[in-house]
């Protein structure tokens, strides 16, 4: 038993040694050499990766600040363009405001040319077919603007039934 474990002893030792030999020879070959090496080297390499990919990155920001800056050029000159334009445009309303209140036909209703006095100008006879065609609250509108005295003569020379219903629009609604 004890030769047993001599032997035993003395085949791990063995096996040690020859693992330990294969190792060194392994450690020493050409092709553990580059395995070491790439390790080694790797780090390197992602320094150098990192840089270049640091260096891709700045590129990149720096051209879009290129296109930025490209861009905000062209919106400073449209604006300065809608600049010219709007006071282009603002003069033009000017003149024209100008000239329409030089004929006349500016402002709001009621001001410029007021058709109550183009009615009033003219015959009651000519005046009182038109009116008949005017809704009623047109015409309370423009009866309401002139003197009692041309109303009176404009219902004169107005149909008869339509003289009536503009003579209840004016009076109101009855009081019972």
């Amino acid at each position: 038993m004890k030769t047993m474990r001599v032997l035993l002893v003395l085949v791990v030792v063995s096996g040690l040694a020859k693992l330990g030999g294969l190792g060194a020879v392994w450690l020493a070959s050409p092709d553990a050499a580059s395995a070491e090496a790439k390790p080694a080297a790797a780090p390197s390499d992602g320094a150098c990766s990192d840089t270049h990919g640091f260096r891709e990155l700045l590129e990149t920001v720096r051209a879009k600040a290129d296109e930025l800056d490209r861009r905000e050029a062209e919106l400073k000159a449209r604006e300065a363009g809608l600049g010219a334009v709007r006071k282009a445009v603002a003069s033009e309303v000017t003149r024209l405001e100008g000239v329409a209140k030089t004929l006349g036909v500016t402002g709001a209703p009621g001001t410029g040319v007021s058709i109550t006095k183009v009615y009033e100008s003219m015959r009651a006879e000519d005046a009182a077919p038109i009116l008949d065609g005017l809704d009623d609250g047109t015409l309370r509108i423009v009866l309401g603007r002139m003197r009692e005295r041309q109303v009176g003569a404009l219902l004169a020379a107005m149909n008869r039934e339509r003289a009536v219903a503009v003579t209840k629009a004016f009076a109101g609604p009855r009081v019972p």
